[in-house]
């Protein structure tokens, strides 16, 4: 996978060219992409040029290079752009073995943060008889992500439009979107309490109006947990203190750089309550102590973002 902040000049250069594609030449790209793992510093090059320029404008639906049997829509989304150009190994590659693994030995699944719902269908197709809860605000997002699970036959997924929060008087929240992101953001962000790093939040020239959710309302039974919810983990997390210690449920969570307070949650689970954290890399889960789980960087580090803590031992993936 890779993020960074695009210049509006390039962006639109980009477009310009990739927009244009016709389907057989994106389609010849994309087979000569998928196969090139690892990524030489030359195929980067090329995948930074596409993934700013987006997904080819004639291109209505495509399917997996690496995984055909899987269907997505294109819309302006970075999610659904990396997977076009790259296949499953497009978006946090690193992490999707570990989550179907945990899906398929789970019976209830919590997902907070679902964006356009990739690893709802990735989630749902690998344990159909799994009940499976997917949450996400932005209105854009969901609607999103009810299409590809209904593009792939994914039935054990619902879907609930809203924000989790750790307060169960609050109707409603204001969700920050800033200028930078797609139609279907993958940083938007209810600005109290938040850990999002300052970089990230910057020039916010939309906020909606969302639904919110207590998150202690969708703990019953879950046992499996993923969460990326843009610097609010830290706040779900102390709602959610309960549960975890009373079933030790496994938890998938994004930690960003910076994200002083979740980190010390996390150690707390650790110290206290049984559970072990891992940084996930290609090479496999890397068991992290509770001092480098205080410093890690974890994309320099391992090349992705979350963080996988369990109470017993690993499955198969």
């Amino acid at each position: 996978m890779i993020r960074g902040a695009d210049r509006p000049l390039g962006r639109r250069l980009a477009r310009a060219v990739v927009g244009p594609l016709p389907v057989p030449v994106a389609d010849a790209l994309r087979r000569a992409l998928t196969r090139g793992t690892p990524p030489s510093r030359v195929r980067r090059a090329v995948l930074r040029v596409l993934f700013r320029g987006g997904i080819p404008r004639a291109v209505s639906t495509f399917r997996l290079g690496d995984d055909p049997d899987l269907e997505f829509v294109a819309v302006d989304s970075q999610v659904l752009e990396q997977l076009y150009w790259c296949g499953a190994q497009g978006w946090e590659p690193e992490l999707l073995p570990w989550w179907r693994a945990y899906c398929r030995s789970s019976r209830s699944v919590l997902e907070l943060g679902t964006n356009v719902g990739y690893f709802a269908v990735q989630g749902g197709r690998a344990a159909p008889g799994v009940r499976y809860v997917a949450v996400e605000p932005h209105p854009v997002s969901a609607g999103v992500c009810r299409t590809h699970l209904a593009l792939n036959g994914v039935t054990n997924v619902e879907v609930v439009e809203a924000a989790a929060v750790a307060d169960p008087a609050v109707p409603s929240v204001r969700l920050h979107v800033p200028a930078d992101q797609a139609a279907t953001p993958t940083v938007a962000f209810l600005a109290v309490d938040t850990e999002l790093p300052a970089d990230m939040r910057r020039d916010v020239p939309v906020a909606l109006d969302v639904p919110a959710v207590d998150v202690r309302r969708l703990l019953d039974g879950v046992d499996l947990v993923k969460m990326d919810v843009e610097g609010q983990e830290h706040v779900l997390l102390a709602a959610m203190r309960e549960h975890l210690r009373a079933t030790r449920p496994t938890l998938f969570v994004e930690v960003l750089p910076g994200t002083v307070q979740l980190r010390a949650v996390l150690a707390g689970l650790c110290a206290t309550d049984g559970y072990r954290c891992y940084a996930l890399s290609r090479q496999g889960p890397v068991e992290l102590s509770r001092q480098r789980l205080a410093t890690a960087r974890l994309m320099d580090e391992y090349g992705c973002q979350d963080v996988l803590l369990t109470a017993t031992d690993l499955p198969l993936p």
